[in-house]
């Protein structure tokens, strides 16, 4: 009788498969991981879009644009006698209706769970001490000719003052009304300059006791991505253009 003997895998065959699907699961790793980065960078843009039509919207319907939220104004634009309690500070999502995650100070966040932030023109172009685009009425009063925002967005934080970038070729805009963004997936930690212009400041007196950092000035830095030590940049920023937001005011009524 012949006898067939099996054969089977050697120990030394077997960690060579091994090793080779090691090296193809870890080769398929970091795809995943930056496709996810991907989505959340994409999911980030998106955010900002829906958040310029809705304060946009806000603007239309009421004639003015809404203030930022504080830490304690619980999602609600935080508006003051003269203009808003502060220029600086984050969406207002409850009073634009926006859904979203929010933190324990009911604030809208970005998809690496950090507020979205939103800064607003304090222009009193009149000197009546009412802030041009917040204040109702006020636009109107103004009059379209002088109607101009004071946000200024510039491609690097080098040679900035507090109120201009260093030159004009560095100057994105210079009269926005207002300008929101997300701070990228390094919000907790970063010592770049360009991302320091974009908060320089921090805010807390929240029910969560958290502090925040936010703009301490008008201007702003937005660029293309860096990981470049020093030099990182993963901000993400927009803003909206004076004549923009007027032409929707002068279709809605509310001007000129």
């Amino acid at each position: 009788m012949t006898m067939h003997r099996q054969k089977g895998f050697s120990l030394v065959e077997l960690a060579v498969v091994i090793l080779i699907m090691g090296l193809v699961l870890g080769g398929l790793a970091m795809p995943l991981s930056v496709q996810r980065e991907n989505a959340r960078i994409a999911e980030s843009r998106s955010q900002l879009d829906d958040i310029q039509d809705a304060v946009e919207g806000f603007a239309m319907v009421n004639g003015h644009l809404p203030c930022p939220a504080t830490p304690a104004s619980a999602g609600r634009a935080a508006a003051s006698a003269g203009g808003c309690s502060s220029q600086h500070g984050f969406v207002p999502a409850t009073s634009l209706d926006l859904r979203g995650a929010r933190n324990g100070d009911n604030l809208l966040l970005d998809p690496w769970g950090s507020p979205l932030r939103y800064s607003v023109s304090s222009a009193d172009v009149d000197g009546d001490g009412l802030w041009d685009f917040t204040s109702p009425g006020e636009m109107r009063d103004v009059t379209m000719p002088l109607l101009a925002g004071d946000i200024v967005v510039c491609s690097s934080a080098a040679g900035a003052s507090a109120t201009s970038c260093a030159s004009g070729n560095l100057t994105l805009t210079d009269r926005a009304p207002l300008v929101v963004y997300s701070m990228g997936k390094d919000w907790s930690s970063f010592t770049s300059a360009d991302q320091l212009e974009n908060a320089g400041a921090n805010v807390g007196g929240g029910p969560s006791g958290s502090s925040y950092r936010i703009a301490n000035d008008r201007v702003f830095v937005s660029r293309g991505p860096s990981a470049a030590a020093g030099n990182e940049f993963d901000d993400q920023v927009a803003w909206t253009s004076s004549p923009a937001l007027l032409r929707r005011l002068v279709d809605t009524g509310h001007l000129p």
